[in-house]
């Protein structure tokens, strides 16, 4: 790997500082340093980029166009320094756990779960944010985020896996009744039901127990999951779905699952920048979910 060609990194600070007073003395002030010691950091900084950073008058500070141009990568980088460094310290580790979660598995398996962690571990305080994208852990001050899929994960996130997907067409007591569902054939006399946030969903469990003749993208689309399912209670058709999403309607009676489940190839894992592995409160929380995963598993 090449050598990085870094700046002088203690005067980034105080470029910051200087930037946003546009004063030397009061960026002085602030890092407790004195006008001269900013006075040479910039030059430093300055001579390192080959550009200046600031026009200098006897009455006024005024940032030049490179200059302007740095000060968003060196705020941006300094933010991230910073709220890095706090996760780190012991302040951080007595403070909430943020755990960002896709919003269907939060609703339906992690928080009907979430008391008894509350029971176990009630000095750790808990705090759920919904979201499904990719997760900016140090900017969005996230401690844990639950995703679903397979590596390769972003380079110093770790994940750990507690819990394999097995999905499966469900559908109402009453529509079973009245269109049989005993093979995989049977679903190309019936009306199937989609969800825009997986939409391919049908096509690969139909690829996977290697289903011919069925034509997988017709049929009703849902914006949200919330909804896939009520129009499956609502008996309008056959919806595909995760096993552990499903769980209470299958256990009320809600839904059935004519043909079962089987496992979609992708995993629930909970995934953490490396440098918060050792944390209690993160380790303590994650070893609870892969516990709580295998003790269901044992169950169903």
């Amino acid at each position: 790997m090449a050598r990085r060609r870094l700046p002088p990194l203690k005067a980034l600070p105080a470029f910051e500082a200087a930037a946003r007073y546009l004063s030397f003395s009061a960026a002085a002030q602030e890092l407790h340093l004195t006008h001269g010691a900013i006075s040479r950091q910039m030059k430093s900084l300055e001579a390192h980029l080959g550009v200046q950073l600031f026009r200098r008058s006897t009455r006024r500070l005024e940032l030049t166009e490179a200059g302007s141009a740095l000060l968003p990568a060196v705020r941006t980088a300094l933010d991230i320094v910073e709220s890095s460094a706090a996760r780190l310290t012991g302040a951080n580790q007595r403070g909430p756990l943020v755990v960002a979660c896709l919003p269907t598995f939060m609703m339906r398996w992690l928080i009907p779960r979430l008391y008894d962690f509350n029971a176990r571990h009630p000095a750790i305080d808990v705090r759920l944010s919904a979201s499904s994208g990719p997760v900016d852990f140090g900017r969005e001050e996230i401690d844990v985020a639950i995703r679903i899929g397979n590596p390769p994960w972003p380079a110093g996130i770790e994940a750990r896996p507690f819990m394999d997907e097995d999905i499966g067409p469900v559908c109402s007591p009453d529509f079973a009744a009245r269109h049989p569902l005993r093979r995989p054939a049977d679903l190309r006399r019936l009306p199937l039901l989609h969800t825009e946030t997986r939409i391919d969903a049908w096509t690969d469990w139909l690829k996977h127990r290697r289903v011919t003749g069925i034509e997988a993208g017709r049929g009703r689309r849902f914006e949200h999951f919330f909804f896939l399912l009520a129009a499956a209670v609502g008996g309008l058709g056959v919806a595909m779905a995760p096993r552990p999403l499903v769980e209470e309607d299958l256990r009320l009676g809600r839904l059935v699952a004519p043909l079962g489940f089987a496992p979609s190839g992708r995993r629930y894992c909970l995934t953490y920048p490396a440098t918060l592995g050792e944390i209690r409160k993160v380790r303590t929380f994650c070893n609870w979910v892969v516990r709580t995963a295998r003790i269901q598993l044992r169950v169903t």
